[in-house]
């Protein structure tokens, strides 16, 4: 790869597979009468079609979540919808480079170059992205073959007479064993690129194995994901098919049909996917044409998928490779808005200042009658007084602040240790001008679980970022939209509408937690219920005032 494209040279590789997909598909398409299958295809139900068009690409979106998990292990994720361009990005590189091991580099390697990062830590999430994944494969696995022994449909494997030989299995064995052994043992030393991808791989999998919260959402996605892509193939034949199957006996054959077609020796699986489907759904009664139409179809979704990761990779790369000059972001100035605060503010600033990456704390004090800021300035913060109105005091902050990065920031939100490296690198990408976190509730009841559920809403469809979710943005980004709106309400609001001029909000890779001070004078329901009526108020238009006075 140069210059975060993949090579133009074509290799003896590809002309290899080039010419097994052709025999394969020649193979089997020659004893099927064309007209049969062409009636067959044209036969296809849109319901279905569409049905397993829009799986296909969940469970790419299932599986961008997982190496998103990946990237977070090695402390270098950026934002969910980046990783899930680049996954996009490296389906269209897995079908161009014949098979996932080349796929995985290759969108390491544009990952790195577009995000500005160093390869081998990148790298090392792909193996980790794989391990995720493959419990959940193998749970998924087992779950398919219970139902079909449950079923009986093992029993018509007995006409099946193709035995591998056992020789064979102990040195495949033997194979997977060594290479297991090598990765757990082996301790590269030096900075080569591979002894520091051996490292990341060895420093991400020790954090997984502690991290039951890793490893039990990676598993989920790892079991969606597969679900999902061997669905798309049954999704088809039911789009196909005019007769009765036994879908419960030939469960098992799907994955199977899935992992024949991940072999790297054929175009995005052709030919491999229609002799495994002859081969296997044959054993059930389907008809030789509904199995070629089926995988034919399972194809067309895979490369329409490729193809939008292709004008991804073209799209954004041009982008990328404009603004791959623009000096990487450093420093953060943290924003605090306090007022009568002293009980809470000592945990707030020293949290904040646990990342390395904050540069200074500014407190813009409402004018307490306390001590807090006292207890600011010997935490060694810049306080200033401000007039109470968190607008106010958040832009008053914010026009003192020196960082590359301004983080917005109240009492009752803690940042994590690693909320600092979460937000640079969000804004890595050159698409994003600002965000947030994911939040949650410090000690929170039933009723307020689901608070990251909500962030991810939030951004989705009104594309904001609340202000418990300690909303950060280039300072430069900042400035061009004249600071932080002094407005009396809804300043948060106000303020993303403005930044999404400029670019993009995202959610950075960190958590913050919130404390339920904002509950202590009315119920959950109430203060939600204020909240939204307030919301609405405001972009219907009508004063602060009335909006402020909402009951």
């Amino acid at each position: 790869m140069t210059d975060g494209k993949p090579s133009k040279q074509f290799t003896w590789q590809h002309l290899a597979g080039l010419v097994i997909t052709a025999g394969l598909l020649w193979f089997v398409f020659r004893k099927i009468p064309f007209s049969s299958f062409w009636g067959t295809l044209k036969g296809t139900r849109p319901f279905w079609f569409v049905i397993a068009f829009s799986t296909y690409g969940l469970a790419l979106w299932f599986g961008a979540c997982r190496w998103h998990m990946a990237l977070h292990l090695t402390h270098r994720a950026l934002h969910l919808l980046a990783s899930y361009r680049l996954f996009l990005v490296g389906h269209f590189l897995y079908c161009v480079l014949f098979g996932a091991v080349g796929g995985d580099f290759a969108k390491s390697a544009v990952y790195a170059r577009w995000f500005r990062f160093e390869l081998p830590e990148v790298v090392a999430a792909a193996p980790l992205d794989r391990v995720l994944g493959f419990g959940g494969t193998i749970l998924y696995g087992v779950t398919a073959f219970l139902i079909t022994y449950y079923n009986g449909g093992f029993s018509v494997l007995r006409q099946w007479q193709h035995r591998l030989p056992s020789g064979w299995i102990f040195v495949a064995g033997g194979l997977i064993a060594a290479l297991i052994l090598s990765v757990i043992f082996w301790r590269p030393k030096g900075e080569s690129s591979l002894a520091r991808a051996v490292r990341a791989f060895r420093s991400g999998s020790s954090r997984m194995v502690v991290t039951p919260s890793f490893i039990i959402p990676g598993t989920i996605f790892g079991i969606l994901g597969q679900v999902g892509l061997t669905s798309v193939m049954a999704l088809n034949l039911q789009a196909v098919t005019h007769h009765h199957l036994p879908w419960g006996q030939m469960v098992w054959t799907f994955p199977a049909i899935m992992l024949a077609s991940a072999m790297p020796f054929t175009v995005a699986g052709a030919g491999a996917r229609e002799m495994a489907a002859l081969a296997f759904l044959g054993l059930y009664g389907v008809p030789a044409e509904e199995c070629l139409a089926a995988s034919l179809l399972t194809l067309c979704h895979k490369l329409v998928w490729a193809l939008v990761g292709g004008l991804i990779f073209w799209r954004n790369g041009a982008f990328y490779r404009r603004t791959k000059d623009q000096p990487l972001l450093q420093s953060i100035s943290v924003v605090l808005a306090t007022l009568n605060d002293e009980r809470a503010v000592a945990e707030t600033i020293a949290m904040a200042k646990a990342n390395p990456e904050v540069k200074e704390v500014i407190v813009a004090d409402g004018g307490s009658g306390d001590r807090t800021r006292q207890v600011a300035a010997e935490l060694g913060c810049a306080v200033i007084t401000t007039p109470a109105r968190r607008g106010a005091q958040w832009r008053a902050g914010a026009q003192q602040a020196t960082g590359d990065v301004v983080l917005l920031l109240q009492v009752n939100t803690l940042l994590s240790p690693y909320a600092g490296l979460a937000a640079i690198n969000c804004l890595r990408d050159s698409y994003v001008v600002g965000g947030g976190f994911w939040k949650k509730y410090e000690h929170a009841p039933r009723l307020l679980f689901g608070a990251r559920i909500l962030c991810a809403l939030r951004l989705i469809f009104f594309r904001r970022v609340a202000r418990d979710q300690a909303p950060f943005m280039r300072r430069s980004a900042l400035e061009a939209v004249g600071g932080v709106p002094d407005v009396p309400i809804m300043e948060d609001f106000e303020l993303c509408r403005r930044l999404r001029q400029k670019g993009h909000l995202a959610l950075g890779d960190a958590l913050v937690v919130t404390s339920l001070r904002q509950f202590e004078e009315q119920s959950y329901s109430r203060t939600y219920w204020r909240a939204l009526v307030q919301r609405w108020k405001w972009r219907l238009g009508r004063s602060a005032r009335e909006a402020r006075e909402t009951t």
